[in-house]
This record gives C-alpha cells, sequence and structure tokens, in this order.
C-alpha cells in the first residue's frame, strides 16, 4: 500500500469519527467520508460498519498516524471544513477536531487554548465549507 493511501486510510478515522460525532449523520458531512472511502477502496459494507462502530464509540483517531507535515495540514482542513459545512460546528464535534489535532500533533487549539498552526488550519477549513456551501447554491 502506497503512503498516500495510507494516510487517506488515516484521515478515513477521523472522517467518519466526526461524521457521526453529533449524532446527526447529515449528507452534507458525508461527501468527505465517501470520497476518501472511495480514494482508499474502502466499499460501501465496509464504511457502514465503520459509522456503526464509530456511533457506539469505537473510533481510532487517538492514534493516526501521517507522517507528511502537508498532508496533515490538508487533512485537518478537510476536516473542519467537513464538520462547518452544515454552518455550525458542535460542542462534538470540536472535541473530535481537538483529539485529532492532538494526535496529529497541531499546535494550539482554536476552541480556547490558542496556538497559531491550528488557527489557520482551522480558519483554512471554515472557508473552504464556505466555498462549497456556495458553490452548492449557484446555479449551474
Amino acid at each position: 500500500m502506497d503512503a498516500d493511501t495510507k494516510e487517506a486510510q488515516e484521515l478515513l478515522k477521523a472522517a467518519v469519527a466526526l461524521a457521526v460525532a453529533d449524532g446527526k449523520l447529515r449528507r452534507s458531512e458525508m461527501g468527505v467520508v465517501e470520497s476518501l472511502a472511495a480514494r482508499c477502496g474502502v466499499g460501501k459494507a465496509s464504511l457502514k460498519a465503520m459509522l456503526k462502530a464509530a456511533a457506539k464509540g469505537a473510533d481510532a483517531i487517538d492514534s493516526i498516524a501521517i507522517q507528511s507535515k502537508d498532508a496533515v495540514s490538508r487533512g485537518f482542513e478537510l476536516l473542519v471544513a467537513q464538520a462547518q459545512i452544515d454552518s455550525e460546528i458542535s460542542s462534538e464535534e470540536r472535541n473530535v477536531l481537538r483529539r485529532v489535532a492532538a494526535s496529529l500533533r497541531i499546535a494550539g487549539d482554536e476552541f480556547g487554548i490558542g496556538g497559531d498552526e491550528f488557527r489557520s488550519l482551522y480558519q483554512r477549513g471554515v472557508k473552504r465549507a464556505e466555498a462549497i456551501r456556495k458553490a452548492r447554491q449557484d446555479p449551474l
């Protein structure tokens, strides 16, 4: 398995946990999950099992391992966008983002601890979610 696929699998764990964090599995949040699953070769049945396990609290986000600093930045930004896509980040989603940030060794915390790296990635993720929402509203 190549490094990109392994990193996508690690990110998929976090995206799955984030999607079920607030107990509301929204279609808008599932776009990221389904895209990552397809990239990793994870089928629908396996993805359904992952979502079910995460909903029961069996996630693996405290042990996510992504080696590339660039992949960490892009991945965390994507997760923030996923959480923000429905216009709000719930307290449960914030907790998942905190755990992911700690696992990925991202400095700081937008939710109160401070830290320029986290704040920058968080803000980029929010902007990304806003751009996605706007694109969905614009007629083609």
